[in-house]
């Protein structure tokens, strides 16, 4: 079992970025950590974003899209860290993997200074996590059940794959956010065609339903030292979660603790999806950095001492947040009256997370900030969803494909060496036993 031994509250205040600076998180995180009496700075393409406006954040550095550019993001970050004396660095979203990346022994280049400042796994362990088929094979190993699941690196992949018999959910290795997500049912036609190909692959897995929840962790040398629940309840397009309401839920909190058990020595932020049944809890997804569980902290500091160390925190059962723009949007067709009478109770007793007395500019600037968003969304044809992660994301080409193939084929070797080790040592204590019985018996 995961425990931790917390060092005293420190006093100590400590300059943290922000590898972002636009999300929900990124601000509720800022004011957490203020709370706690830290600096806090942040770094994002944009030029306006949410943070720019809040009395939390002490400076915002424009950097460029880590998407386009991730030498120039990385560059930039590095600038931002020396100009403001950074010791930590705390990864919101994608951009996170460009830093790892960056950071790492494939990339070859000296970026020790991020390294050892950036709050999350080295480069190899995020890519266990991230890809979708290579977490199915971790969580195996953990001893937690993983869904069933088929590589698919071409239409002919698809076509063979078992929808006839099961509902399936295809989508690409690297996803997000359930961007490109086909839902294949029995006795429907395929999709007539899907961006697949051996560049950018796609994952085939069974399709559960079930009650749906998500957990928000913090690790330090692979024990959890903060930790939280919520269950899905309202949504937009039945994806993004705009309603955070903390829960207890021992089978969860077991079942990451078997996760955090076999990533020993691991430091970061860690968040899954799960789906449960009458039968089964599977976690169908892995967000290795911040996600919306921060938000079950807001208005407290207890988050930020664990980025810190100084001591756990557990989100307090009940503890609520929403997203009030993204409440007002919800719809379901299917929901009935008593449904949505819930939802209008959940709207009009719940705490925003952007409204803050005590910073109100970040809110009186919304007007302004959807403006410059869509001004952005029209210059690159893009709805606002994808607009607003598509500067960040990580989507490796065919270079990076082939280093991280290497890397993940290295591992392997490292693994399968490490086991038969294991067997050899166990084997030369079983043979030392016996000699030393079998000397005792002569005697």
């Amino acid at each position: 079992m995961c425990c931790f031994k917390p060092k005293k509250k420190s006093t100590a205040s400590l300059n943290v970025l922000l590898s972002n600076g636009r999300f929900p998180v990124s601000i509720d995180l800022a004011r957490q950590l203020k709370l706690a009496g830290h600096n806090v700075y942040v770094v994002d393409p944009m030029h306006y974003h949410v943070c720019k406006f809040s009395n939390s954040v002490k400076k915002s550095y424009q950097v460029p899209a880590p998407h386009i550019d991730a030498v120039g993001y990385t560059e930039g970050v590095r600038r931002a860290v020396e100009d403001a004396n950074i010791d930590l660095i705390i990864p919101m979203h994608e951009e996170l993997f460009h830093l790892a990346e960056q950071t790492s022994d494939v990339n070859g280049r000296d970026n020790q200074i991020l390294r050892k400042r950036l709050f999350a796994p080295n480069f190899q362990t995020l890519i266990r996590l991230h890809n979708k088929l290579e977490f199915c094979q971790f969580l195996r190993k953990a001893g937690c059940e993983a869904p069933r699941s088929w590589l698919c690196r071409s239409m002919d992949d698809i076509r063979v794959l078992p929808h006839g018999e099961m509902e399936l959910a295809l989508k690409p290795v690297y996803g997000r956010a359930a961007m490109n997500v086909y839902h294949l049912k029995p006795n429907t036609p395929l999709p007539d065609k899907v961006d697949v190909d051996p560049e950018n692959e796609y994952i085939a897995q069974e399709w559960i339903t079930g009650n749906r929840y998500c957990s928000y962790s913090v690790l330090w040398d692979g024990r959890i030292f903060a930790f939280s629940v919520y269950p899905v309840v309202d949504t937009i397009d039945e994806a993004s979660c705009v309603y955070f309401q903390s829960i207890e839920h021992a089978s969860i909190r077991a079942y990451v603790e078997r996760i955090a058990d076999a990533l020993p020595g691991v430091n970061g932020q860690i968040a899954f999806d799960f789906i449960e049944t009458d039968n089964r809890l599977v976690a169908i997804e892995c967000n290795p950095r911040a996600t919306s569980g921060i938000h079950l902290w807001s208005g407290t500091p207890d988050l930020a001492y664990s980025f810190t160390r100084s001591s756990p925190a557990v989100a307090k059962p009940g503890a609520r947040r929403q997203l009030l723009p993204g409440m007002l949007m919800w719809s379901k067709k299917s929901a009935g009256l008593g449904e949505y009478l819930r939802h209008m109770k959940r709207l009009m007793g719940t705490r925003d997370v952007m409204f803050s007395r005590r910073d109100l500019l970040p809110s009186l600037m919304q007007p302004f900030l959807l403006t410059s968003y869509y001004e952005i969304c029209r210059e690159r044809e893009m709805k606002l969803p994808a607009m607003f992660q598509w500067d960040l994301m990580w989507e490796p080409g065919r270079e990076q494909l082939e280093n991280v193939r290497r890397l993940l084929a290295r591992e392997g070797r490292e693994e399968t060496d490490g086991e038969r080790a294991d067997v050899e040592r166990k084997e030369r204590k079983s043979l030392e036993k016996d000699s030393s019985v079998g000397m005792e018996r002569n005697v």
